[in-house]
């Protein structure tokens, strides 16, 4: 079992500003954005494909949890402008002792996106 923190990627979103189901799923294309920034760099997280994350009103969803961290769903997330900014927050989350990313310190585009905060298990 992993202890590394974890960014889960909905792959069947469709962004929300879409007006009709995209193919690839647009949720599918940041996956994949995201796993090839993962392939060329050593980051801190794990990175996972779900389905569903039950968020369709506010696709592109992502969700990040951690043993003993508080877990947190982000929506919104733009798969042509926001990788950078997603491996960034996942990366700042992966570190934190909590889970907890202030505010000042997440990426900007962001900072308005999250859905919920979930409180830890353990």
């Amino acid at each position: 079992m992993t202890t590394k923190s974890r960014l889960n990627i909905c792959t069947t979103c469709t962004s929300s500003i879409a007006s009709a189901p995209s193919d690839p799923r647009d949720g599918q294309t940041l996956f994949e954005r995201i796993q090839e920034v993962c392939a060329t760099r050593d980051l801190p997280f794990e990175l996972r494909p779900v389905e569903c994350l039950t968020n369709c009103k506010s696709g592109c969803s992502v969700a990040l949890n951690g043993s003993g961290k508080w877990g947190y769903v982000y929506g919104n997330v733009d798969p042509d402008s926001m990788v950078e900014d997603l491996c960034e927050l996942a990366s700042k989350y992966a570190e934190s002792e909590k889970g907890i990313v202030a505010w000042r310190e997440r990426p900007d585009a962001l900072r308005r996106n999250v859905i919920a905060r979930i409180p830890p298990i353990d």
